[in-house]
C-alpha cells in the first residue's frame, strides 16, 4: 500500500509519538524536533501522546496538532517505583486482543494527517502502521518495552507472544536510534547508536536567586521523580540548613505537616525549563532516569539518585553517569524520609567532571535525512 503523505522532496509533514510513561521519552525527542524544525522551518508537527497538551506544547513550541489518542502505556506502576508485572501484562494482553481496532484507527489518523515521516519514542503502534502504508518510520529511545516486558513479565504465562509481536514492531521501523547511554537491544538489527539526546540549559542562577529572594549562599537543590505519578512527603523530612528545594508545585499541597515555604519552592514558579533549571541549581535529587541522568551529565550538575534496583535500564544509566559526573545513591527509604544530608554533603565535595557533549540530535538528523533521501528515491523509482 502507498503512503498517505504527498511523497515531495522535501520533508513537511512530521508524526511524533511519544510514551507517556515519564517525561524522558518527549526529553529525547525535543533536541531531534528543533534540529529538524532548524533544517525545516515550514515543518508541520503531529504529536500523538497522553502527556499533559500544556507540556507538549511547552516543550515544542510553535503550532503542532495534538492527538490524545491511546498508543503507549510503557509499563503499569505503583507509584514512582515499583513496576506491577500481573496488572502490566493484562494491560498488553487486553491491548492486543484489540489490535486491529487500534491498528485501524492509527491508520484513519494517518489517512487525515498524512505524515511524511513517522518517530515514535517508543510506540510501536504507530511504526506498524507506518510500515502498513511504507511511510519512512524512525523509532528513538534508550530502551524498548519488549525488553522491558520480557524482563518484569518473561515468566508470566502468555508474555513471550506478545513480547515477539512488539519486538517485530520495532523490528519493522526503518532504524531504531539509540541515544547514549541505551541499554543493549541485542535482539534487534536495525538498531543505530547516536549521542546523548537533551537540551543543554543555561545558567540563570541570578535570576533565580533574585526571584525567589535566595541568599548567595544557600543550595538550590531541584527534586523530581521524572514524571512518574507519586510524590515524596516533605512534610516527614528534617530542616535542611542553607538549603532551598525546588519541588513540583502538587507535592506543596499533600504533606503530613506544614512545610517552611522558604526552604520549599514549586518548580512551576520559576518559570523556567528543566534544562535552564539544571543548569542553575547546585544539585538535584531524583531516580534514576534518563533525562535526569543525561541532563545532568551534560551540563555539569551533581546527582543524588534513589536506587531503582530492578529496572534494567539502571545500570547503563550509573555506569554513564558515574564516568562523565557526579552522582552518589541511596535507597528509596532514605529518600522518602529526607535522610541524606551526608550523602548530599559527600557529592557536593566531589570534584567536577567536563560535561558530556550532547551531539544525539545532529546524529539523528543525519540518519533521518539519509533515510528520506532513500525513500523519496525509492518513490521516484515506482
Amino acid at each position: 500500500m502507498m503512503s498517505p503523505s504527498n511523497a515531495g522532496n522535501s520533508l513537511d509533514r512530521l508524526w511524533l509519538a511519544i510514551s507517556g510513561h515519564g517525561h524522558g521519552h518527549l526529553v529525547q525527542l525535543i533536541p531531534i524536533v528543533r534540529a529538524l524544525r532548524a533544517r525545516y522551518p515550514d515543518l508541520v508537527l503531529a504529536v500523538q501522546s497522553s502527556l499533559p497538551a500544556s507540556l507538549l506544547q511547552q516543550s515544542f513550541r510553535g503550532e503542532l496538532e495534538i492527538h490524545d489518542e491511546l498508543v503507549d502505556f510503557g509499563m503499569v506502576m505503583s507509584g514512582p517505583m515499583n513496576v506491577l508485572p500481573a496488572e502490566s501484562l493484562a494491560a498488553y494482553q487486553r491491548f492486543h486482543k484489540n489490535w486491529s481496532e487500534h491498528l485501524e484507527a492509527q491508520l484513519a489518523l494517518f489517512d487525515e494527517f498524512k505524515p511524511d515521516l513517522v518517530i515514535g519514542d517508543i510506540p510501536y503502534l504507530p511504526l506498524a502502521a507506518a510500515k502498513r502504508y511504507a511511510i519512512p518510520s524512525v523509532a528513538v529511545c534508550s530502551l524498548n518495552w519488549a525488553d522491558i516486558l520480557e524482563h518484569y513479565c518473561g515468566e508470566l504465562e502468555g508474555a513471550d507472544e506478545i513480547v515477539e509481536v512488539i519486538r517485530c514492531h520495532y523490528a519493522a521501523a526503518d532504524v531504531f536510534l539509540q541515544p547514549e547511554p541505551s541499554m543493549p537491544m541485542a535482539t534487534l538489527a536495525n538498531t543505530k547508536a547516536i549521542g546523548p539526546l537533551v537540551v543543554v540549559g543555561q545558567s540563570r542562577r541570578g535570576e533565580l536567586q533574585q526571584a525567589l529572594r535566595l541568599p548567595a549562599d544557600q543550595r538550590l537543590v531541584l527534586l523530581t521523580l521524572g514524571g512518574i505519578s507519586g510524590q515524596l512527603d516533605l512534610g516527614q523530612w528534617p530542616v535542611f540548613d542553607d538549603t532551598v528545594f525546588l519541588v513540583p508545585e502538587t507535592w506543596l499541597n499533600d504533606v503530613s505537616s506544614p512545610l517552611d515555604v522558604d526552604r520549599y519552592r514549586s518548580i512551576e514558579s520559576t518559570e523556567l525549563s528543566y534544562a535552564d533549571l539544571f543548569a542553575s541549581c547546585d544539585a538535584m535529587i531524583t531516580k534514576a532516569g534518563y533525562g535526569a541522568f543525561v541532563g545532568a551529565g551534560c551540563c555539569g550538575l551533581p546527582i543524588l539518585y534513589a536506587e531503582r534496583g530492578d529496572w534494567p535500564e539502571e545500570p547503563w544509566l550509573v555506569s554513564w553517569l558515574q564516568r562523565v559526573g557526579r552522582a552518589e545513591s541511596i535507597d528509596w527509604q532514605t529518600l522518602s524520609q529526607g535522610e541524606f544530608q551526608a550523602a548530599l554533603d559527600a557529592l557536593l565535595q566531589q570534584s567536577p567532571k567536563p560535561a558530556a557533549e550532547a551531539n544525539g540530535a545532529a546524529m539523528a538528523l543525519e540518519h533521518i535525512e539519509t533515510l528520506f533521501r532513500q525513500a523519496v528515491s525509492a518513490a521516484h523509482c515506482r
